[in-house]
């Protein structure tokens, strides 16, 4: 019964501080964790710990898996080398910053404990980087290098950490003379990376023989496929997260085009509404956990451990700052760099600096100590990082909108630019196909004449588009007078549905099909069919 309870009040948590964040207009991660904070201290409520192997395995793989299923492969190779700097040299000067920092600054704190602090902190958070970036509308390269960044770089932390953690606990793990790291780190990276391969590739052939069995069985292996992927990388001792990803970067890839569209439309609402539960439950998990952390502080909180978190966060915030401004402009002193790509843009530059926020990750491998009592000052260690949760996702998640609009920085258009001529080309290939049709007498005229229309009228609205974007001509007038008609007509075919449902005419199995009918066609329309 406990359980019951916990889940329809994280339901409830998640219903009521969505609908808050909609209406005030805030990415939802910044306020499920504010609330989940507050609610946290509420008296007399179920206490909900955060188990870090559940956080493992059953948030993190669905969550990177769908994110790098929509990365654009494209994109992602296109700025490997800013992605690469930043997910795993970032990552690395980091957890060295800080472990120096920490050991320096807090009394009787050991270097191998700060090195398991930095590797705890040094990730941003890919699902609260990718909930942010997408709302602010930013340039594609700024969204694509911020993405490919958090979803890379929790395997290095996670290398780094395990590392660190072995030299602290030496009864309990290995000896870190028995790690050799740039060997551990290149065996579970590529391991992890052919892993996610071989997964996809299994998986594809698997989709291609049964996807005319149904949509149910499709989505319940679109379901399993994180996971399994997840489990393979533990299984073979690699980098299960980097498993994910090649995984789902894979399956984006190779995935147009096998889906027949009833069945892709039910996964996006599957994953739609599996991805919005999971990133509700644990970033109100997150704010719920603090209660907790500070009731284990063997000293005040308010007093020096808040100094160290004060310091921690600083340095956090300045490293990045200070790492991604060389990494931007000191390759092109590279005369092959120079010449094949444009210069940074400096305020660019420094959007991509200030995205540092931490999550989930971080704050599993936080708890994952509670597994090692004899892990030296292991709350405050926890409390320094949430504390760098906290500060980066709220400060710098709120602060980023008003950076963005005083930097005068937006989306580049580059995304509507091909997306129009997408459908130009589409649209003219319909009609060298119609004329092809008329040469061979395959189709009625009457129907080819129908046909051929509707795709004219779209293929000139696009011209207009090219020509007009900001006004409105006529033809363009009238193709969304064109879809409001379209509108009105299918909202009277509704009222008709249901009222004959209700006078007992149709069974609803009959209204449920043709509403399906109707609701495919009302996206169509809407989409700009």
């Amino acid at each position: 019964m406990h359980y019951a309870i916990v889940f329809v009040l994280l339901l409830s948590f998640v219903f009521g501080l969505g609908l808050l964040a909609r209406r005030l207009v805030i990415p939802y991660p910044i306020l499920f964790v504010l609330g989940g904070l507050l609610i946290g201290f509420v008296p007399d409520l179920p206490t909900l710990k955060l188990n870090p192997d559940f956080v493992f395995f059953i948030f993190l793989p669905p969550l990177l898996y769908i994110q790098a299923f929509y990365t654009s492969w494209r994109d992602f190779r296109r700025e490997l080398r800013p992605i690469t700097l930043l997910a795993i040299g970032l990552v690395f000067v980091t957890t060295i910053t800080v472990a120096f920092v920490a050991h320096w600054m807090i009394p009787n704190f050991p270097l191998s404990a700060g090195f398991v602090l930095g590797a705890i902190i040094s990730p941003p958070d890919a699902i609260a980087a990718s909930a942010i970036a997408h709302r602010l509308g930013l340039p594609r390269r700024v969204v694509t290098i911020i993405e490919g960044e958090s979803l890379v770089n929790d395997s290095t932390s996670l290398v780094l950490f395990s590392v660190a953690l072995a030299a602290v606990m030496k009864p309990q793990g290995r000896l870190v003379g028995d790690v050799w790291l740039p060997g551990e780190f290149f065996y579970v990276t590529v391991g992890g990376i052919a892993v996610g391969l071989a997964v996809g590739w299994l998986v594809h052939r698997v989709r291609r023989f049964i996807m005319g069995d149904g949509s149910e069985i499709v989505l319940t292996v679109s379901l399993l496929t994180p996971f399994a992927s997840y489990l393979a990388g533990e299984v073979t001792h690699v980098s299960s997260v980097l498993a994910v990803v090649a995984t789902g970067l894979y399956l984006g890839w190779e995935s147009p085009g096998l889906l027949v569209p009833t069945v892709r439309l039910q996964a996006q609402a599957v994953w739609n509404i599996i991805v919005y539960l999971l990133n509700g439950f644990i970033f109100v998990l997150i704010g719920l956990q603090l209660p907790g952390i500070l009731a284990g502080m063997q000293e005040p909180w308010w007093s020096h451990p808040c100094l160290y978190a004060v310091a921690i966060n600083l340095v956090c915030i300045l490293v990045r700052i200070g790492w991604v401004y060389p990494g931007a402009y000191l390759p092109r002193l590279i005369k092959s760099i120079r010449r094949s790509e444009p210069r940074p843009d400096p305020r660019q530059v420094f959007i991509i600096s200030w995205c540092g926020m931490r999550g989930v990750v971080s704050l599993a491998a936080a708890l994952a100590l509670n597994g090692y009592p004899d892990f030296p000052r292991s709350h405050l260690v926890q409390f320094i990082a949430f504390s760098v949760i906290l500060t980066t996702l709220v400060f710098q998640g709120l602060t980023l909108p008003l950076i963005i609009r005083r930097l005068g920085v937006g989306d580049d258009g580059s995304a509507a630019r091909e997306e129009l001529e997408a459908r130009t080309r589409m649209s003219e290939a319909v009609l060298e196909k119609i004329a092809e049709d008329r040469r061979g007498e395959k189709y009625p005229t009457l129907a080819l004449d129908k046909v051929e229309q509707i795709y004219r009228e779209r293929a000139l609205s696009f011209r207009d588009d090219l020509a007009d974007q900001l006004g409105w001509s006529d033809r363009r007038h009238h193709q969304v007078s064109m879809r409001r008609l379209h509108h009105a007509m299918i909202s009277t075919q509704r009222h008709i549905l249901v009222a004959l449902r209700r006078d007992g005419l149709i069974g609803d199995d009959v209204l449920h099909k043709i509403e399906h009918e109707l609701d495919l066609e009302e996206v169509r329309f809407k989409a700009g069919a």
